[in-house]
């Protein structure tokens, strides 16, 4: 730096001797003239600025660049000539809906698997057989035994049905097929709760009274406590759907995310360059020795 000083120093020195040997000084700087030739080149006298950091039209609409990444995300860097961010948001964005789309296409497969293995592993007349079979035994419950037949029971409000059983282990209705065919939310209200709710519905998986010994005419064991096989896997395998789904719809958040970041890093680039970067070169007279001496200077401006 210090050399770089030195070193205009003497281009302005010798620019001077020069000038004042061939009587460019006269000519060249009376201030009248200074100022005259001076606005004609463009340049200022006084420090204004003359060069000034140019932007396209769009540029100038913060909000035109934000509306373009929130509907595309790198769409307004692009349009500002970004384009390496254009490429980072837009990547970002494919990356997304392509974990949306695979992630919710897996999610399901996994939700078909284990509502035939449920289909298979599960019997819901057992279930509603054992629960009837609940009800019709006086020991259990506080209105007695229910002397209704089973049809008769199963369309039962389940308010009623907790009156004849037992207090402990029934906490929900499980939906009729007729319910299930014409409701979708109960449909899936069923799968869930076959496996979630096993000590009340445990006795419909396959091989229970095998693995357990469970004897429904014992009044001391009329819920299922223990483990087993079958409802394991199938939990297991709701789990897995479950977790697939939960990546679809974080997928589909980080979409979300991306296009707000993209529209907000678009607008703020946008103000920040119209807060510009300004270049501002001046020439003006000073006197020196009696002589006057055209002294140039850059100054540079966030």
């Amino acid at each position: 730096m210090r050399k770089l000083i030195i070193l205009i120093t003497l281009c302005l020195m010798t620019g001077h001797l020069y000038a004042a040997d061939s009587g460019l000084v006269d000519r060249l700087f009376r201030l009248d003239d200074v100022n005259q030739e001076i606005a004609a080149s463009g340049l200022s006298s006084g420090g204004s600025p003359v060069l000034n950091a140019t932007m396209p039209d769009n540029i100038s609409n913060p909000g035109k660049v934000l509306l373009l990444s929130a509907i595309i995300p790198g769409a307004g860097q692009y349009s500002i000539g970004s384009k390496w961010r254009a490429l980072l948001f837009f990547g970002i964005e494919v990356a997304a809906w392509t974990g949306v789309v695979t992630y919710y296409n897996q999610g399901q497969d996994k939700d078909k698997e284990f509502k035939i293995f449920a289909d298979d592993h599960f019997t819901e007349t057992i279930y509603r057989e054992h629960e009837y079979s609940l009800a019709i035994n006086s020991v259990y419950g506080n209105e007695g035994a229910y002397e209704g037949d089973l049809p008769t029971w199963t369309d039962e409000e389940w308010d009623d049905k907790l009156k004849y059983l037992p207090s402990g282990g029934f906490t929900h209705e499980l939906p009729t097929s007729h319910d299930r065919a014409t409701n979708s939310s109960d449909d899936q209200q069923y799968y869930e709760m076959i496996g979630k709710y096993i000590r009340q519905f445990g006795i419909g998986w396959d091989k229970h009274e095998d693995d357990f010994g469970f004897d429904p005419n014992d009044p001391s064991t009329p819920h299922w406590d223990g483990t087993r096989t079958y409802s394991l896997i199938y939990m297991d395998m709701r789990y897995d759907s479950n977790q697939l789904l939960d990546k679809s719809s974080l997928a589909i958040q980080l979409a979300m995310l991306n296009h707000v970041a993209s529209a907000l890093d678009a607008s703020f680039t946008v103000r920040a360059l119209r807060r510009q970067a300004r270049a501002e070169v001046g020439f003006r007279p000073i006197r020196y020795n009696d002589d006057l001496l055209a002294v140039g200077g850059l100054n540079f401006t966030w």
